[in-house]
This record gives structure tokens, C-alpha cells and sequence, in this order.
């Protein structure tokens, strides 16, 4: 995704095309006389270089400088909020849009806000002045078109391991609209499509309103509240409650400080969909949960947005979708869906966030030990027990070229070898103690990252479940391969090996597109905003890119 901002252009642009016209003031209506060709023409080779050099972006994000100056360079540098000699009534619509930015978890400033409305203010507004107001808000469209199709940061520059990011060119054909009516007009549909952010982005709203409308109501630390308990810790347990929405207003009359079974039923709600155990009592992790304030809510729900805005606007009918904050893959196949719990990388082993393409699968494999499991984990046990590999069903081989020698591990010095120095290629042969299971399912990508069978059942019954050294491990690793070779000729030659215990590469009927997606607020079934564990604490390098800080006019400029 690019993130250069584009508005050093547009400046320059709408300078050069009206700064040779002069206006007049009809009433209340601003009239316009437009510059000649020529006029324009010189202005634009007196301004452009001038304003790309002059012209700072906001916050070191930028946007493709060459958008807007083509823009304009097609439009034959006339003006796009300006018609007929009058200022269109579309910029004021704009303008709307602009200020509820926030709602979207983006900050309006970004889109010169201030500034448009000061030129719009002036009574008798110069040539120069119409000029700057016109680039200035194409500038500010054509950023906030990017930004909220897009997303507004580069998503590696936050995190190294999201390697997820899908860009659309749509918000580029916003601006060859003829007019720039149609331009706003089609702006808010560019916002990402997906239930789930249309879902978040009203609670957003809600969250931010709600805010600034009440002060946050603090549950008091103290011991465990429970049913049947009674005091002003269980009246502020139920404001509390009330105020998040777990608890909807009522006619009927209740005992505001006394622990019931429907206040009992609301915590659980609230535990559910905070990741808490749901006992019904609270707790210290409970009330520390209830306690978060409602600003910090709102910026999470903002992270997960611009994370939105980071996959596809649209996502295929087909695909599996491991959601790693959720401990889960969801298979969509053919209209169907299922579901099952899995194992992810260790926060010092993370999974990284990334988009492959499912096109085969192994029944049977061996496993080839990555560099770094020998290194790391594998050389610590041979040092300690040379037998260890004959003991597990490893092989260990001189080099990992085609064709290397298999050698005797009983004859090989482990405490002798560094682990920097570590050359050998190890390879579990395919048992039921081996590490892959009875399948491993290919998508080919540079993180070596795959998912498969595991004989360590006993981690899905853990609630957190990030065990593994990056590549994910299924709960029914035999019913996944069934789902995606079902009623095709493939089926019948995986239970065919399946049986034979032999190794074989079976190619899938139809390949399948793999998103491994990290979202912390997700709506759930109820439509209400679940809040989840941030495993691997991305959550913070977002509040550190996206900066919550107010800006000044001035650091837009």
C-alpha cells in the first residue's frame, strides 16, 4: 500500500488554474470568472514545483502525489468545486463527511478540515484563494478516499510480521468522476463492505459518544462480588453494566444494589465476550476488565478498523479464514461453514498475519525440522541425550542437499557442534508420535508457515493456546482434509492412503485461499463488541503509529 500524500500536487494544481481569475460577489452566492488557458497554464509551471517543495504531509503519512496532478492534468487544470462560476454545493457535503472522520477511527485533521472552511468563510475571496480551496479539497477527497479504502498507515512499518495488505485502486477512479457531486456521492462506498466492520464501526460511535457525554462509572476494587451479595459495589457493578450494554434498560422496578440472577446473567455476558471466565462472580480480572475506560475501548475498536481496511474489500465465497486471537480456523466451502479450534505460535515464536493459496495437501509426512527448531530446540536434547532421536523417530542426514548421506546419530558429538554451526538435515518419519500428525496442509509462502495434525490433543481443551513455533495445528486435522477434497476424485485416494500409512502428496480439486487474520475487537453473535487477549501485543504498536494525540491547524500545513 502506498502512503505517500498526494497534496504537495493538488495545491499546486488548483493555484495555477485560478490564479489568474477574479471573483464577485451576487448575494450570497459566490460567481467565479474563469482563468484563460494560457493563464492557467502559466500558473502551473510557475506554482507546481514550488508547492511539491513547499508542501509538508501531515504526520509523515503522504499519498501518491501524481494522483491528484493527473487529476487535474486531465480535467485540462479546471476546477472541481468550481462551476459555472459558483462554488458547488457538493463541498459542503464533503466537508460533513470530512468532520465524522472519527467515526472511522481516523482523525480529521488529516483532511484539512479547518482549513476548507476558512476559505468557504471568506466574503470576497481572491483568485489565489479559490485556487488553494479547490486543490486543497481535492486533496483533502482524494486522501480520505485512500485512507478509508485503504487504510492510512503501512502496515509493515507498524508491524514487521503483518504481511497482510490488499490495496484497491478504487479510490483512484473516485477521482475521474465527471463531476464532484458523483465524487462524494461515492465516497462513503468505499469504506470496507464486510458485516463485521459495519458492525464495529457503530460501536465505535457509540463508544466515542458515550464518552463524551458520561464519565466513565468505576467498579471499586475489593472482594469477589457474587449473587446474593448486597452494597454500592453492586450498584456500581450494574450502572456499570448498564452503561456497556450489557444490561438494557428496563421499566420494571429492581433492587439497584443487590447481586440477582439477571445481574448475574449480564456479567456472564460481559465475561464471554471479554474472554473472561464466565462464573457469574466479579472478580479481580472481572472488575479490572469492567474498569477499562470507554476512550480506550473506542481506540482498540479503531486499531481493528484500519485493520479492515487492510484485507480485500471483498473476500472470496471459498476460503479459510485462521483467526488467531480467537484460537480458531473457519472453513467456507460451497455455502457451508465449519469450525475448529487450533494451536498458534508462541508470542516468541509469533504467527505472522499473511494471505496464501491452499494447493495441496500430505497424508502421512515426515517432517523436516526447520533450522531453527534444530538449533533452538532440537540440538538442547541431543546434547543431553545422544539417543534422543533414535528414541522419537528421527533421521538425521549430512546436509540438506538432494541425495545427502543418512548418518548414525550415536556417532555424531552433539556437545561438540554450536548451534550456529548446526548443518544437518533431521527428518521425523511419519508415526503417530510424529510432530505433523497424520497431515500437513500446503499454502507456499516465505514464512514456511503451514497448518496441520499434532499427536499433543491435550492443548485444545487450554483456553490460550499459543503453543506452537508459528505454523498452526488443527483439532481435527482428518475431518479439515475430508471437508476440502469432498465429492472429488481426491477423496477416494486420501482414504485409500490414509489405510497404506504411506506418505503421498495429494493435490487439491480446488485451491483454496488461506487468510491468517489478527483482529482484538470482533462483534459477536449478538452484535456486540468482543474484546480479546492481545497476544502478541500488536495492539500497542498501533496506538504507537496511529498516535492519539490532538493536532494542531498549523501541523497540517
Amino acid at each position: 500500500m502506498t502512503l505517500t500524500l498526494k497534496r504537495p500536487i493538488t495545491l499546486l494544481l488548483l493555484c495555477l488554474m485560478l490564479s489568474a481569475c477574479s471573483t464577485t460577489n451576487t448575494g450570497n452566492r459566490l460567481v467565479v470568472e474563469q482563468p484563460s488557458e494560457s493563464q492557467i497554464k502559466s500558473s502551473v509551471k510557475d506554482q507546481v514545483s514550488m508547492m511539491l517543495n513547499a508542501f509538508t504531509p501531515v504526520a509523515g503519512q503522504a499519498l501518491p502525489n501524481n494522483t491528484v496532478l493527473s487529476t487535474y492534468a486531465e480535467r485540462g487544470y479546471r476546477p472541481i468545486w468550481i462551476q459555472d462560476k459558483h462554488i458547488v454545493p457538493s463541498i459542503y457535503k464533503l466537508v460533513t463527511i470530512l468532520e465524522k472522520a472519527n467515526s472511522h477511527g481516523l482523525n480529521p485533521i488529516y483532511y484539512h478540515v479547518g482549513i476548507i472552511k476558512h476559505y468557504l468563510s471568506l466574503k470576497s475571496p481572491t483568485t489565489q484563494q479559490l485556487a488553494e480551496m479547490d486543490v486543497i479539497t481535492t486533496i483533502a477527497l482524494s486522501s480520505y478516499a485512500h485512507d478509508i479504502s485503504n487504510g492510512r498507515y503501512e502496515p509493515q512499518l507498524i508491524d514487521p510480521n503483518w504481511q497482510l495488505d490488499a490495496p484497491s485502486r478504487d479510490w483512484k477512479d473516485l477521482l475521474s468522476l465527471s463531476t464532484a457531486g458523483e465524487m462524494v456521492d461515492s465516497l462513503p462506498l468505499l469504506a470496507p463492505r464486510n458485516p463485521q466492520y459495519q458492525v464495529l464501526q457503530k460501536w465505535l460511535v457509540y463508544y466515542q459518544q458515550l464518552a463524551k457525554k458520561e464519565k466513565d462509572i468505576v467498579v471499586q476494587p475489593g472482594s469477589a462480588l457474587s449473587i446474593g451479595d448486597e452494597g454500592p459495589r453492586v450498584s456500581q457493578l450494574r450502572a456499570r453494566l448498564v452503561q456497556l450494554g450489557d444490561i438494557r434498560f428496563s421499566t420494571r422496578k429492581v433492587d439497584e444494589d443487590r447481586f440477582d440472577k439477571k445481574l448475574k446473567e449480564a456479567l456472564q455476558s460481559f465475561q464471554h465476550r471479554h474472554h473472561l471466565s464466565a462464573d457469574g462472580a466479579a472478580g479481580a480480572n472481572t472488575i479490572q476488565m469492567l474498569n477499562v475506560p470507554l476512550k480506550k475501548r473506542a481506540e482498540e475498536i479503531a486499531f481493528n478498523l484500519e485493520r479492515w481496511r487492510w484485507l480485500p474489500n471483498k473476500l472470496e465465497a471459498n476460503r479459510i479464514w485462521v483467526d488467531l486471537t480467537n484460537y480458531s480456523v473457519d472453513t467456507y466451502l460451497n455455502g457451508n461453514r465449519t469450525t475448529m479450534k487450533t494451536v498458534i505460535g508462541k508470542p516468541d515464536r509469533m504467527t505472522p498475519v499473511f494471505k496464501g493459496t491452499m494447493t495441496y495437501m500430505v497424508a502421512n509426512p515426515s517432517w523436516r525440522i526447520p533450522h531453527r527448531i534444530a538449533r533452538e530446540n532440537l540440538l538442547p536434547k541431543l546434547q543431553a541425550d545422544p539417543n534422543y532421536l533414535g528414541k522419537h523417530g528421527f533421521r538425521v542426514f549430512s546436509s540438506w542437499s538432494i541425495g545427502a548421506k543418512e548418518l548414525d546419530p550415536t556417532r555424531i558429538n552433539w556437545k561438540n557442534i554450536a548451534p550456529e554451526d548446526l548443518s544437518f538435515r533431521f527428518e521425523q518419519i511419519p508415526d503417530e508420535d510424529n510432530a505433523l500428525g497424520s497431515f500437513k496442509f500446503m499454502f507456499p509462502n516465505k514464512n514456511e508457515i503451514y497448518l496441520h495434525d499434532t499427536p499433543a490433543k491435550y492443548l485444545f481443551r487450554r483456553t490460550d493456546r499459543a503453543f506452537s513455533s508459528g505454523c498452526i495445528r488443527l483439532e481435527h486435522a482428518a475431518a479439515f482434509a475430508k471437508n476440502i477434497t469432498n465429492n472429488s476424485p481426491q477423496a477416494s485416494v486420501l482414504a485409500s492412503v490414509m489405510k497404506s500409512k504411506k506418505s503421498k502428496v495429494i493435490t487439491l480439486p480446488t485451491y483454496i485461499p488461506v487468510y491468517i487474520v489478527y483482529f482484538t475487537v470482533v462483534p459477536n453473535a449478538n452484535g456486540m463488541p468482543e474484546f480479546r487477549n492481545d497476544i502478541y501485543h500488536r495492539d500497542e504498536l498501533m496506538e504507537r503509529a496511529m498516535g492519539y494525540k490532538a493536532f494542531h491547524v498549523k501541523e497540517s500545513l
